[in-house]
């Protein structure tokens, strides 16, 4: 009762105080009070502010949601700032500034620039500058921008540079008449842009906040070589007009006019490098062949993220109106429409274009550009002219934002939540949670009204209320009903609120990437007038029946089936595990520059398994060489006499120099080393820099810094994660040996036959990752750690290079508030830079050893091409030509496939992002994998059981592990019998462990010879 009366207290102050700072809002913005500077300062302050995952109060959208309401807040000044006031950077003189014709100034990546501007009037406005992307930019450019040294909104940290790749227009084709993608390269060339919005759903540009005075301007070049020319701020744009308005101001003019045709796939420009052509087999397409690939459409896979665009450059011959009609397909994103901005040479014509739907089908369609019941006219006179279509998420911005905002809502319930139940789920309890959480249930009505908005707002735009996800939002509002009649029933069914995909939180998450997935596959676009026939859009029939019994036949005498199998014995063969397009990339790479240089010929061919070697290799029908291996198979097929030794090959030490010597200890057999690493993973440790401000702590170096990090982040419900705490509850080597190292634990004697699991440092490390999750309590199981990092919940953890990935590219609300670091390790004092293993942090030796895995190449003890596929694997694997193709890729595929080559020398001049390269080479110094040995399998399976057998079922972590090394040992003796290493329980040969110390003796050794 005691308790209660307090809290009563306590809630009567609150709810005073809060009277109290409206009454004193009420009196500061009295009517005779002028509300811009306040209000605008007011907002300016509030957009750096933390943020808890999806808080919209901090993305544009928010922010500017709360600008408008402020009246006259966008002067009509424009200020111009000479590239000479600009400071930073390099001053590049008139005569070299490629055609500027005064001074400019360079950046290059992580560059910091700024100016001053001295404003007559604060207000909003927008940036435009004057720019040129040097020919070294071959990542995506983008900038950070600050005002007076803070960020106003998210987006501010992930400004776009807009780019434009001009695609090669003279068609390749492989030795069978297949056609192959067109590289494209960057445009080099002055041009103005204004600071705009990463995502895409503002098609005017971004706004800034800028006050009476001197205002500091700061622009980080994050990625990028870039020409700075003059800046100019001031509210320039202006918004399209109405289509009637559009025709008023068009001069008298026919629509008589002949018809433009373009070919999809032969677009001019790409805005990014991810957009290609394909080919399909469907004769209702142009071209169309039933023989070989020819590329006939724009591929709707790879045109359909935000601001993915392509322009076409025509030539009209008659000045009039024409209609514009498109024959497409949208068959990826069910029920939704694709929406596009239509720009006529570089502008949109009128404000009907800005975001024009194109319907869900799975058929092709032509679709002329209307209004649903009149074509609109455009007016184009004779000469050249460009179309540009660019993925655009305009008019889905509201339904979208609401409901990131109520995921948001919903996250900071379960927070509060949590804190009065513990994280408790007993169904038989009464939590009380309406009189601990008085304004509970007028929270969750809350968020049933956001919801209900926008599915208002959802069926306004499709018009149609019949849809998935209107059905998806009808079953979140009627479980927050059930939760608004008993709020005691959130904690045992948090599967419903938000927990799961089937919760209200997991169905809106679900949601939310769909509303802005826009694919749209495209044949042809016609330029034509009112009354022409357009060709037919679907082949009938028959057509189809047709060209199906002509391509099955030609099936048989297809030269790409009979001729791919016979190599010549000038050529060598190679199986590579990977797709077409990235051997396409290889192949391409090889003809152009391997084979006119040595005479080599390589045929490289797809091997979708690569179990199918085994097969091969009992048929005798091995190939010379393997690409794309698992880490596994190199030991596999040497123990087995398959593939040759490496290390005897010519110049074999001088290609390993520019590796890391670790990597190569999976490869590792009796002293020969039977594999070159191809690929090589990363671990990294991922934080949210805005909670840790928030929590006013440091991302933690060590393992104990983690320990006391754990419990203040349990304090406000954050988790760590490790990949410990994955969702499969098989631990691997990669989850569980970097603690051993670290500990400076070792897991093999020397000759193989004993592991040393249970003694010294081996066993302080099972018992610490056991510790964990027993003691320090963070979660057993996180099923999708990128998707938790996003949200907030957990916002610290250990992931990989596909975790980069990820938020790098699909989580561009994060822009600017996430960074990685090396993974913690274990501080060691008594160790100095020439002791400890790796590089020092500030003076402290931390040993953050990690095993890396990737991809593998070999060649086989069977062929006679052993020379010659040495020679190719020797040109490959060398730092340019593996540099080379990760941009190659990139030029291909796009941005985010991002390949970490195993050269180390390779990768410090690799398509990697500049923000995380450093921090890559830095982890990469503590490499340390565990050496094969015959029956490592149950090594790997029994560290795992013991594990399991601890945390999960509450073991002893001593009688864990003693039980797991008895059956390990016997396992281990049993295998090394069946290879020869012992006889009659007698070991008669020692098997030698490769480890990091033998290893850097055995290479120095080898090449000193």
């Amino acid at each position: 009762m005691k308790k209660i009366l307090i809290f009563t207290l306590l809630l009567s102050l609150i709810f005073g105080a809060c009277i109290f700072v409206d009454n004193h809002n009420a009196e500061v913005y009295g009517e005779d009070k002028d509300l811009s500077s306040v209000k605008l300062s007011e907002i300016n302050s509030a957009s750096t502010t933390y943020v808890e995952g999806y808080d919209e109060s901090s993305s544009y959208y928010g922010v500017y949601t709360n600008w408008l309401e402020v009246e006259g807040t966008l002067p009509s000044e424009v200020y111009i700032i000479e590239s000479s006031d600009i400071t930073g950077g390099e001053v590049i003189f008139g005569q070299d500034s490629n055609g500027y014709g005064k001074n400019v100034i360079k950046a290059n990546p992580l560059d910091e620039i700024e100016f001053e501007v001295t404003t007559t009037n604060e207000g909003l406005y927008e940036i435009y500058f004057d720019y040129y992307l040097l020919e070294e930019t071959l990542l995506r450019p983008t900038i950070s921008l600050k005002i007076n040294d803070e960020l106003q909104y998210n987006e501010m940290a992930n400004i776009e540079v807009p780019t434009k790749w001009l695609i090669d227009d003279e068609p390749v084709f492989d030795r069978f008449g297949d056609e192959l993608t067109p590289n494209s390269e960057l445009e080099n060339s002055w041009g103005s842009f204004a600071v705009s919005d990463p995502n895409y759903y503002f098609v005017e540009p971004l706004k800034v906040y800028l006050p009476e005075g001197v205002s500091v301007v700061s622009i980080t070049t994050n990625e990028g070589y870039v020409l700075y020319g003059d800046i100019t701020i001031g509210n320039l744009y202006e918004a399209p007009s109405a289509y009637s308005e559009y025709l008023n101001d068009q001069p008298a003019g026919s629509s008589n006019v002949s018809t433009i045709e373009l070919a999809a796939e032969r677009y001019t420009y790409e805005s990014r490098q991810n957009i290609r052509s394909k080919f399909m087999r469907d004769p209702s397409l142009t071209p169309y062949s039933y023989k070989n690939r020819v590329l006939n459409v724009l591929d709707q896979t790879s045109y359909r993220k935000s601001g993915d665009g392509v322009t076409y450059l025509f030539t009209v011959e008659e000045t009039g109106y024409y209609n514009i009609s498109l024959k497409y397909m949208q068959s990826e994103n069910d029920e939704l429409d694709s929406k596009r901005a239509i720009y006529i040479d570089g502008e949109i014509p009128f404000e009907e274009l800005e975001s024009y739907a194109f319907g869900f089908t799975r058929s092709w369609k032509t679709e002329t550009l209307s209004d649903g019941e009149s074509p609109y006219q455009i007016y184009l006179e004779a000469g050249e002219h460009s179309i540009t279509l660019k993925v655009i998420n305009h008019e889905i911005r509201d339904v979208y934002h609401r409901l990131l905002q109520v995921l948001n809502h919903i996250d900071d319930l379960s927070r509060e939540i949590n804190k009065i139940t513990g994280g408790l789920t007993d169904r038989d309890r009464d939590y009380k949670l309406a009189i601990y959480m008085p304004t509970l249930v007028e929270e969750l009505n809350d968020i049933k009204a956001e919801i209900l908005i926008a599915k208002t707002e959802f069926i306004e735009i499709y018009d149609d209320d019949n849809l998935s996800i209107i059905n998806e939002l009808d079953l979140c509002v009627k479980y927050l009903n059930e939760f608004i009649d008993d709020p005691d029933e959130i904690p045992p069914y948090k599967s419903r609120f938000n927990e799961g995909e089937g919760s209200v939180y997991g169905r809106i998450n679900v949601i939310l990437p769909r509303l802005i997935d826009s694919p749209l596959q495209l044949d042809a676009i016609y330029m034509h007038s009112e009354d022409v026939e357009l060709p037919n859009t679907n082949a009938n029939i028959f057509v189809k029946a047709w060209e199906g019994i002509r391509a099955f036949t030609y099936s048989f005498f297809d030269p790409k089936y009979n001729e791919a199998a016979k190599v010549d014995e000038d050529t060598v063969e190679i199986w590579v595990r990977g797709s077409r397009l990235y051997i396409q990339v290889m192949q391409r790479m090889v003809d152009e520059t391997f084979t006119p240089e040595t005479g080599i010929k390589v045929q490289l061919s797809v091997m979708p398994d690569e179990n199918k070697i085994v097969l091969a290799n009992a048929a005798n029908t091995t190939p010379d060489a393997a690409m794309g291996l698992t880490v596994t198979r190199p030991f596999e097929f040497a123990i087995r006499g398959m593939v040759e030794d490496l290390s005897l090959m010519d110049g074999f030490y001088d290609l390993v120099s520019e590796f890391n010597m670790n990597s190569f200890i999976p490869f590792i057999y009796e002293e020969g080393v039977y594999s070159l690493p191809e690929t090589m993973d990363v671990k990294l440790l991922f934080y949210r820099t805005d909670i840790l401000e928030f929590l006013d702590v440091e991302p933690p170096q060590t393992w104990e810094e983690v320990v006391s990090l754990i419990p203040l982040m349990q304090k406000y419900n954050y988790t760590f994660y490790t990949p410990l705490g994955g969702d499969n509850a098989f631990k691997t080597f990669g989850e569980t040996t970097p603690f051993i190292y670290q500990h400076s634990g070792i897991i093999y004697n020397e000759t193989g036959d004993k592991v040393l699991l249970n003694e010294g440092g081996a066993y302080d490390a099972f018992e610490f990752m056991t510790d964990l999750f027993s003691v320090y309590n963070i979660p057993i199981t996180t099923s999708n750690f990128f998707q938790k990092f996003r949200d907030g919940q957990t916002p610290i953890g250990i992931g990989d290079g596909n975790t980069y990935i990820q938020l790098k590219y699909a989580a561009p609300e994060l822009a600017g508030q996430w960074a990685v670091m090396p993974i913690p390790g274990i501080e060691y004092e008594d160790k100095d830079e020439t002791t400890c293993g790796g590089p020092l942090t500030d003076g402290r030796c931390i040993e953050r050893w990690d095993p890396t895995f990737g991809t593998s190449s070999v060649i086989f003890k069977d062929t006679d091409k052993q020379d010659i596929a040495w020679e190719y694997f020797k040109w490959w694997f060398k730092s340019d030509i593996q540099s080379d193709f990760t941009y190659q890729l990139q030029s291909l595929l796009g941005d985010e496939f991002l390949h970490m080559t195993a050269n180390v020398e390779a990768f410090k001049t690799s398509a990697w992002p500049s923000d995380s390269k450093y921090e890559i080479l830095e982890q990469w110094e503590w490499v340390r994998t565990t050496g094969k040995v015959p029956g490592d399998y149950l090594v790997e399976r029994e560290l795992s059981n013991a594990w399991n057998k601890v945390v999960n079922d509450g073991t002893n972590p001593r009688v864990a592990i003693d039980d797991a090394v008895i059956i390990i040992n016997r396992e281990l003796k049993r295998k090394l019998t069946e290879f020869g290493y012992y006889e009659d329980g007698v070991r008669i040969k020692d098997f030698l462990v490769p480890t990091s110390d033998n290893i850097h003796l055995w290479m120095i050794e080898g090449s000193d010879e």
